[in-house]
């Protein structure tokens, strides 16, 4: 009895209580591995489950707080390293661990996942060449979807302004964690709502490299389905060029590099500048082919149509000024270009180019119908005159008078109308309409 009298004595309460003070010291701070199971997400915003390997399982617990800034989705079945500690539950002597984070154990499982999700969505189609849609050649306002902090957005602005500035609609969103893909969704239904949509050509979703775990997000379903059903081209520019992600197969086009797709998706306006003046030159090159042609045809007929040369050199005048006005200024407002920016919840909007490039095209085209029109007028005119002199000339050509019986004399090549012109004993030649005959003066 005296040794019982020296063991120590506890209420139930007393002893739970000191076994929750005893297990929360000596595991305050812990890492457990495990599959996730029984995962129930409660209407308070708490999330329950259990943590189970081959043998045994554990209760856990993550607080609303928590859920929030995890990493990763608390999905049934992932393979987890969780970060916590354990706790005791004291009225009914049970112990679980409340967890602080989570993450994905080791790259084989998410490859494992990734694989998966791979082929159910390749054998549905959403990858297929056939359902890509055609980005345009020169896009009028570009929507981008990354985050506002960080690099990307940087050298995404730095390659438009350098390239072809316009117009750029920016939607910023998180691009890792918890909310991440559930932003970027967001993101493309609000480019795709009706009073949008119309506005804007393609959208550029980006962000930088990142680990396969920070990468994870763009493989979701949920957002690769998105992409898919978006009516608006989409341009992924995920990670580095050797990341590759599932949104990166169901995407319009894939960049390796987010300041790649700027590249991939604008014009170099200096090539378009090289291609206008290309264009002109071209234009030049035809149009005084076409006066020459017509000066050519018509110079027998300068001495008898004076004013001539001054249309076509009037012609030539007008061609240089509006050929060299109008590649100014094509020059001066693309140089001149600013790149402004169109943000959701702050909105600002940019002049479009590629207006200034149609007012171009349709000026080339007015002037160069113009011009020939101008030129098939002309050749007509003219051609009316030198068919009227030509009659003209033709009544008046001595052949004609010949024909009516009348004769030409010529003594030494010189016509004679006079008989004093000449002198006893001359020789003289007489044309008539069909042969010549010579006569001496008696």
């Amino acid at each position: 009895m005296n040794n019982l009298s020296n063991i120590s004595e506890f209420t139930v309460s007393e002893l739970n209580q000191s076994l929750k003070e005893i297990i929360e010291n000596k595991f305050s701070v812990i890492k457990v591995s495990g599959e996730l199971s029984q995962v129930k997400k409660h209407n308070s915003g708490h999330v329950y489950f259990t943590l189970k390997d081959e043998e045994s399982s554990i209760s856990c617990i993550c607080w609303r707080s928590t859920v929030p800034k995890l990493k990763i989705d608390i999905e049934e079945g992932a393979s987890v390293l969780i970060l916590g500690k354990v706790t005791t539950y004291s009225p009914q002597s049970k112990y679980q661990i409340i967890v602080d984070n989570i993450e994905y154990e080791g790259e084989g499982y998410l490859l494992k996942i990734l694989e998966d999700r791979k082929k159910k969505l390749l054998s549905e189609g959403l990858f297929d060449v056939k359902f890509k849609k055609s980005l345009p050649q020169i896009p009028s306002n570009i929507g981008i979807i990354t985050s506002e902090s960080g690099s990307v957005i940087q050298d995404i602005i730095h390659r438009i302004r350098d390239r072809f500035p316009l117009s750029v609609s920016l939607y910023f969103s998180k691009v890792q964690g918890k909310d991440c893909v559930k932003e970027i969704v967001e993101g493309i239904n609000y480019f795709n709502t009706d009073l949008i949509k119309n506005s804007h050509d393609l959208i550029i979703i980006a962000r930088g490299g990142g680990s396969l775990e920070d990468l994870m997000p763009f493989n979701d379903e949920t957002l690769v389905r998105t992409i898919f059903q978006s009516e608006i081209p989409i341009v992924s520019a995920i990670g580095h060029e050797t990341d590759t992600t599932l949104c990166d197969f169901v995407a319009d086009l894939r960049a390796p590099t987010p300041s790649a797709a700027a590249e991939l998706v604008l014009p170099d306006r200096k090539e378009i500048l090289k291609r206008i003046r290309e264009i002109f030159k071209v234009l030049d090159k035809s149009l005084r082919q076409k006066l020459s042609n017509v000066n050519y045809a018509l110079k027998i007929s300068n001495s008898k149509i004076p004013d001539l040369n001054l249309q076509l050199n009037k012609l030539f005048q007008n061609m240089d000024f509006v050929s060299q006005k109008l590649v100014q200024r094509i020059e001066q407002k693309i140089s001149n270009s600013k790149l402004k920016f169109f943000k959701k919840n702050g909105e600002l909007k940019t002049e479009k180019l590629l207006n200034i490039l149609n007012f171009g095209y349709e000026k080339i085209k007015n002037s160069s119908y113009l011009l020939n029109k101008n030129f098939d007028i002309l050749i007509k005119k003219k051609n009316e005159i030198i068919e009227f002199r030509s009659k003209q000339l033709d009544i008046l050509s001595y052949k004609k008078t010949l024909k009516r019986g009348f004769s030409v004399v010529r003594h030494n090549e010189k016509i004679i109308n006079d008989d004093k012109m000449l002198k006893k004993n001359d020789v003289i030649n007489i044309e008539f309409y069909k042969n010549k005959t010579t006569a001496k003066k008696i």
